[in-house]
This record gives C-alpha cells, structure tokens and sequence, in this order.
C-alpha cells in the first residue's frame, strides 16, 4: 500500500541487481523502480555485482579470458555487499552473478542477511535453472550445480519472478511467491501517430542482444520468402552478424537513449523463440517494447508470449513458417486495418504490464 502523504522514511532496501544499468534483466526488475520508491519514503539503494566499463569492456561473449574476469569481478562485487548489510532493512537479491556453479556470494548475502534480522528476496525472470537451447552447451553447462537456483529459493525470505511459468518452478521450493511481470515505463513511449504514406522499405524490427540473435534464424525462410515479394528491411537493434541471403539486413548499435526511438522506427516487431524450457522462462520484454510503441506485433505463442499476446486482437501468434509469412504479409498490405490492434496492445500494457502497474505489487512485497 502507498502513503503518498506520509513524509517519514518506511524502509531501507539494498537492491543487489546483476549488472548495472545497460544489463536489460536489472534495469527493468530493479533500476527503473527506485526512483518511484523513493517518491514512496522507501530509501533504495543498488549495488551492482559489475560497474558499466566493466560490463560492457568485459561481456562473457568475448572468450575465456573475458568471462574469468566478468564472473570473478561480479562474484568480488557482489561479496563486497556483506559490509552494506547492516545499515538496510531489506536486501534484495537480483538474479545469481554466478549462473552455472554452486552460489557461494548469494548463500552468504542470505545468511549473513537472516543472521543480522534482515528481510531477504530473491528475485529472477528466465530459467536460470535451466540453460539455452538455441546454442550448444558450454563445458561449465555440462558440468553445472543442479540445484544452484534452490538452493538460494530456499534461504530466502520471499521470492519474486516475472510470469507464471517461472512462479510454478519456485513455488515448488518455497511458499511466498510472487509474480511481478517485466514492467515498461509508458512515460518513455509515446503514443503513437499513423502514416498512412510511409514511404521507403517495410521495416520488420526486432531487438535483443547477441545471446538472443539465434532465435532469428528460426524463422529465416519466412524472412526470406517475404523479402521475395515485398520490399522490406530487417532492422537489428542490439545484435550482428545475422546471416540471411535475400533479405537487407540493418544493424543498430543499442543504448540507452536511442531504445526507443529505434523500436518507434519499426513497422512491426518480431519475437521468435524455440519452444524448450529455456524460452518458457523469458518474460516477453521485446514484445512489451514493440507493443508500448504501438508497433503490430507477431510474436511465438511461447511462455509469456501467449498471455501477453490476444491472437488477433492485439498482435499475432506465429509457429511455422507459413503463419510467418502470412502474418507478416498481412500489416504490410492492410496497415490502416491495425490502427486498432496498436491500440489495444498499448492499452495491454497499460493495464497490466506498465510501473505504474505494477509499482504497488513490488512496494507491497518489499513492505513484507
């Protein structure tokens, strides 16, 4: 419950996100709410397991030695956080830094933390209990703690995750469960305008990062099959190296500040994902991103995917690769007939998957 008129300070919470900012995971579990806490008289410090420069210098996707640094330093980070423990009523624990082997930095933050009368809180949005299936297996995969993620579930006072796939699996190793789906900022999108001459190529757009880009090629004969018969370009925010004969391929360099306005530039945005364990656990970020903008969206009836997405009325569902095509071809020739369904996809959001949403669910889980 919100004291929007109360002036005296009702908590302290320690959030212990992942990564900094630049991290997608952390800014929109973590980083986006603090500011609205603090509007709430809830004083919420973060205290990331990496700094920027070493998150972005020092990413996993470089090699060996890059990710003996970035887990080392993260792990380094993250045990620092001992020494912050005494000062706040909360701690908030965002994701392991560790993600394949026993959890030895979250183990002691829990039991330091319960040791000293504090409330601890894990929180996650994939199954990282699980690993990718759209890449092969690394040898720390293969030889990977089982029951890391458990493990930490069981040390802690209440557990937070992003849709109701992952709530099943936690439920399973603990009673206070609560699900807070990944939340868009609305203030940050503006609503949208339609052009009913857009001139130039069909823009098909999708964001992510590198880790996700493989998703893509799932549905690369429908993009090519596209691209023979309408003049279209794929435009790629966040990844590179895609490739993909007949099809103009465009890459974005993501940040921060320019997020939005490349997803506002698309003329419909897609989610493709492989149906496997993996791809259940993911919260539908991308797709709340295009559907906030107002783009026509078609998305995999996959995990989350199916309950964001209301097959027809405010986006699309596409599993093979005919419903791709003909799902894709059908905003390219009737643009004017998805006026509405752009509006009620902003309105999903809205509704159910904004902050402004979903700021109480997160105030009242921290309030205990």
């Amino acid at each position: 419950m919100v004291w929007p008129g109360s002036r005296e300070l009702r908590m302290r919470v320690l959030f212990l996100p992942n990564t900094p900012s630049n991290g997608p995971s952390a800014r929109y579990r973590v980083y986006q709410f603090v500011p609205y806490l603090a509007h709430n008289n809830i004083k919420a410090v973060c205290h990331s397991a990496l700094t920027p420069f070493i998150y972005s210098k020092f990413s996993p996707a470089g090699g060996w030695l890059h990710k003996i640094i970035y887990f080392t330093l993260s792990a380094l980070f993250r045990i620092l956080a001992l020494l912050r423990l005494p000062f706040y009523d909360v701690i908030f624990i965002q994701k392991l830094v560790l993600p394949h082997v026993y959890p030895f930095p979250e183990v002691l933050l829990c039991k330091l933390g319960k040791w000293l009368g504090k409330r601890v809180i894990f929180d996650f949005d994939d199954a990282i209990y699980t690993v990718s299936a759209v890449r092969k297996k690394t040898l720390i995969e293969r030889l990977s703690y089982p029951e890391r993620v458990q493990r930490i579930i069981g040390l802690c006072d209440d557990v937070v995750v992003g849709n109701e796939y992952l709530a099943h699996f936690a439920r399973k190793y603990h009673k206070n469960v609560h699900l807070i789906p990944t939340s868009i900022d609305m203030t940050k999108y503006p609503v949208p305008k339609f052009n009913e001459q857009k001139a130039g190529p069909f823009v098909i757009g999708w964001i992510g990062t590198p880790s996700t880009l493989p998703y893509l090629y799932s549905i690369k004969p429908a993009l090519q099959e596209i691209a023979l018969k309408h003049e279209v370009v794929l435009r790629i925010v966040g990844g590179k190296d895609y490739a993909c004969s007949g099809i103009e391929v465009e890459y974005l360099t993501w940040s921060l500040d320019n997020e939005v306005e490349y997803i506002c530039s698309f003329d419909i945005g897609i989610m493709p994902l492989t149906d496997d364990p993996w791809s259940r656990g993911k919260c539908g970020l991308k797709l709340l991103q295009y559907l906030a903008a107002g783009v026509p969206a078609v998305a995999s009836p996959v995990g989350v995917n199916k309950d964001i997405i209301d097959d027809g009325v405010n986006g699309y569902w596409a599993e093979s690769t005919r419903q791709w095509v003909d799902k894709i071809e059908r905003i390219i020739s009737f643009p004017a007939e998805h006026i509405n369904m752009t509006r009620l996809a902003r309105k999903t959001v809205e509704d159910e998957y904004s902050l402004a949403a979903n700021l109480n669910k997160l105030i009242k889980v921290l309030s205990g």
